[in-house]
């Protein structure tokens, strides 16, 4: 499968040798899975509740058994009380899954192919962007057709073009060692360099 590689102007330059067989099924359940290993490691798990046993209270009993009219009490610790503990309440938890390399590699692997199927893979020959400014990044794009919602991906040391994406909410800018199923996934379109492209395929070797 060979993959066009654009210029600035959205206008095809060469070919690009992309080393992924077009005719496998893609496979879903290995994506999900992965995304929902990203999902679970970004939960804190700290909602806490205090039992019985850990509110600060005195053990004395409040009033007396009888004669008060009063229902019956033992302890200002009681769950029906204001201020009382808590029964089976949220305690901090792990919710980290653990999920095989062969599978990350798997689902990162049929990620890729799948945006290139869906023609959302957009390969630049090269990004360069020389003004920080967001009008002017908004500007250089524009031939390229992207959705609103773009994940470029460049391995160049380029500060202008983080500085002027980074007024836009719907637009990440990342390198080729941090791109994860999720954002794929999550960003309709991806614009991504020959370089970067490059690493990436060889990190998945």
């Amino acid at each position: 499968m060979n993959l066009n590689i654009v210029n600035i102007k959205n206008k095809e330059v060469e070919k690009f040798d992309f080393n992924f067989d077009d005719s496998i099924e893609i496979n879903r359940k290995a994506i999900s899975q992965v995304v929902k290993w990203q999902l679970s490691k970004r939960r804190s798990g700290t909602a806490s509740t205090k039992n019985r046993a850990m509110v600060n209270a005195s053990n004395k009993k409040p009033f007396k058994q009888k004669g008060t009219g009063n229902a019956r009490a033992g302890s200002r610790t009681s769950p029906i009380w204001r201020g009382g503990g808590v029964i089976f309440g949220p305690t901090p938890k792990d919710w980290a899954i653990n999920v095989p390399k062969k599978i990350k590699k798997l689902a990162l692997m049929h990620t890729i192919l799948y945006k290139v199927e869906q023609k959302s893979l957009i390969v630049i020959d090269e990004l360069n962007i020389e003004s920080r400014k967001t009008k002017d990044f908004i500007a250089l794009i524009k031939p390229l057709n992207l959705s609103n919602k773009v994940l470029i991906i460049s391995d160049d040391s380029n500060d202008n073009m983080y500085l002027a994406s980074r007024n836009l909410g719907n637009v990440k800018v990342i390198k080729s060692v941090g791109v994860n199923v999720y954002d794929l996934l999550n960003y309709k379109s991806i614009l991504i360099d020959k370089k970067a492209l490059s690493s990436l395929l060889e990190r998945l070797k």
